[in-house]
């Protein structure tokens, strides 16, 4: 199915809800309807005789449509200028108002109430601003829903209203398959960042005739139907007003196509997917006294048995995809669109999370989780920095959505962008200056969750724990730095007096990059920057047995001053938390307890 018949289908699912604002007062909007900002309250009795008036801005839902050029009255609600104020607005208000009163009987007072012309006065006696640019909306005291903005009956009399007009320009909706009345005008404002951009947009008849020489009007090359134009929009408003993941001009939203219901947010991490899927659920979550929170593995039970506490649940909805992104201000396109079964959408969501995930400290506790969306392009594009960068930032997260979704695989390129980046450490900075060792150990972690998921798609498995067989190269310099960094914090600590607050980097941190593009070379410089703290440590001997059993592993050929890749990350990181949860079992002679 297209996007468009799609959205049509959501929209004809839950029409119930057509005109009734949620908790965020979104509101989905019923066919022949927009929304507007009004600003004056009057409330009449059933007969139409004024009762009072009050100044009190509200959006509401109102028959019509966007105004064109010239005159042209909202149906009901309008502003001041149209219901007394101008001699030619006020006659058109009142020709429009009459053609379709007679439908409803609260229509039929408002009719009645500003023909008698007392409007203004009225607004003055109550201590009202009569300016001709406010909006003035209308209550009627007849029944138990006086606000006519929320009667569902006058928006169905408008509505029918509306159906036995069109009598002109019917033909086959190409979206629906059903004759009806075809429009040429289709809804702008869909997304409230790119207020103006309209997805289908259709020339005038002249210019149109120029530029497509096989048809003679617009209806002929774009025949779709009032209604489902309608319908398409509104709904495609509704969802990325109420569950749009924004950047910019750019929106994604996911959501059931049988009943509109949000999906996993493919954007997220899998902390924040696995808390508001046992949110919703009522499931019981991890508490924070478990060693570990791995919420990868953890995700894949509570998506499976979403909102249903006792067991898996048969997932058969449909689910649809879409970024739409706006490159002028009039004009929105739509850059990406799937569609999947609701089981193959959440296995891509779970297979991407138990892959391309790695350990991160959250409240001073590991956790297991896939990085969101925006912190993997920060690593591998850096931190944000202006216009340049959100058009950036826009393309990967549709490169994103393909690769989470579609199965494409991450780019090479990628991968050494986020390494090279991180492996200098001191770009990563405070903002009153000065190194951010904590910032630039969470974009390790990121980076070791990219580069795992991208040697998972080449068929090679790292574990998140550390392997001490495993003998690639590149993993295993990465170890042999993690022991360097580790050996000289300590011997520092020893110096101060077990006083743990020298957070300076060491000479593994800070020969990081010139390790990365010579490693035996620079291995051999930090290890003889090491002496002193060996002898501080009356020979590490500890450290240098670990040392010693790293290089057994090496084959000789592969001591060599090849560039490393991705892998010395996993092997530095990796080596990194075992060295922690060595001293925490006491495993380390004469270790003292803290966190490096």
């Amino acid at each position: 199915m297209s996007w468009f018949g799609s959205l049509i289908e959501t929209y004809d699912r839950v029409s119930d809800i057509a005109g009734i604002p949620d908790a965020e007062d979104n509101v989905l909007l019923p066919y022949g309807h927009k929304t507007l900002n009004t600003h004056i309250c009057v409330t009449l009795d059933g007969s139409g005789i004024f009762r009072r008036a009050e100044m009190s801005p509200v959006t509401i839902v109102v028959p019509g449509s966007s105004r064109s050029n010239g005159i042209a009255p909202y149906p009901l609600h309008d502003n001041l200028e149209y219901l007394a104020m101008d001699e030619k607005k006020h006659k058109a208000y009142l020709e429009q108002l009459a053609a379709w009163s007679g439908c409803h009987p609260k229509v039929e007072a408002v009719r009645k109430y500003v023909e008698g012309g007392t409007l203004l006065n009225d607004l003055q006696e109550a201590n009202v601003k009569t300016d001709d640019r406010l909006f003035v909306r209308f209550r009627v005291e007849s029944d138990d829903t006086p606000e006519l903005w929320q009667d569902t009956t006058v928006a169905k009399a408008w509505q029918d209203y509306c159906t036995s007009i069109q009598r002109e320009n019917r033909t086959l909706c190409y979206a629906t398959g059903v004759i009806s009345q075809s429009t040429a005008k289709h809804p702008n404002g869909i997304n409230s960042s790119t207020n103006g951009a309209k997805l289908i947009s259709i020339p005038s008849n002249k210019n149109f005739i120029t530029y497509q020489g096989r048809f003679t009007k617009p209806e002929q090359a774009n025949a779709i139907s009032a209604d489902a134009s309608h319908k398409a929009h509104a709904m495609l408003k509704y969802l990325i007003a109420t569950q749009g993941h924004k950047c910019d001009t750019q929106a994604v939203v996911a959501w059931a196509i049988e009943d509109g219901q949000a999906q996993p947010d493919p954007f997220a991490n899998s902390f924040g997917i696995y808390n508001k899927t046992i949110e919703e659920s009522g499931q019981e979550k991890l508490t924070e006294a478990q060693a570990e929170l791995n919420y990868a593995k953890e995700l894949s039970a509570a998506l499976r048995s979403r909102g249903n506490k006792d067991g898996l649940t048969n997932w058969n909805r449909r689910v649809a995809v879409m970024a739409v992104d706006a490159a002028t201000t009039g004009r929105m396109g739509i850059t990406f669109y799937q569609e999947l079964g609701e089981d193959e959408y959440l296995d891509r969501i779970i297979d991407w999370h138990e892959t391309c995930c790695w350990r991160f400290r959250r409240d001073k506790l590991d956790c297991v989780t896939a990085p969101s969306v925006n912190r993997i392009i920060a690593a591998v594009y850096g931190e944000s920095k202006g216009e340049g960068y959100t058009k950036i930032q826009k393309q990967a997260r549709e490169r994103l959505l393909h690769m989470i979704l579609c199965g494409e695989p991450l780019s090479r390129s990628w991968v050494s962008s986020a390494v090279t980046r991180v492996s200098n450490p001191f770009s990563y900075s405070k903002q009153d200056g000065g190194w951010d060792r904590e910032k630039w150990l969470d974009a390790m972690g990121v980076v070791c969750a990219v580069a795992r998921k991208f040697y998972y798609q080449k068929k090679e498995a790292f574990s998140l724990e550390l392997e001490t067989t495993r003998k690639e190269r590149d993993y295993l310099f990465g170890r042999l730095l993690a022991i360097a960094d580790r050996l000289e914090s300590r011997a520092r600590y020893e110096q101060m007096g077990k006083d743990d607050t020298d957070k300076r980097p060491t000479n593994a941190v800070r020969y990081m990059s010139a390790f990365v593009s010579k490693p035996m070379r620079t291995w051999a410089l930090i290890f003889t920057q090491l002496n002193p703290y060996i002898r501080r440590l009356n020979g590490a001997e500890w450290y240098q047995r670990q040392i010693d059993e790293i290089m057994a592993l090496f084959d000789p050929d592969e001591f060599n001053d090849k560039p490393l890749g991705g892998k010395y990350l996993l092997g530095y990181s990796l080596q990194r938390k075992a060295l922690q949860a060595q001293n925490k079992k006491g495993e380390i002679t004469n270790e003292p307890d803290q966190e490096n």
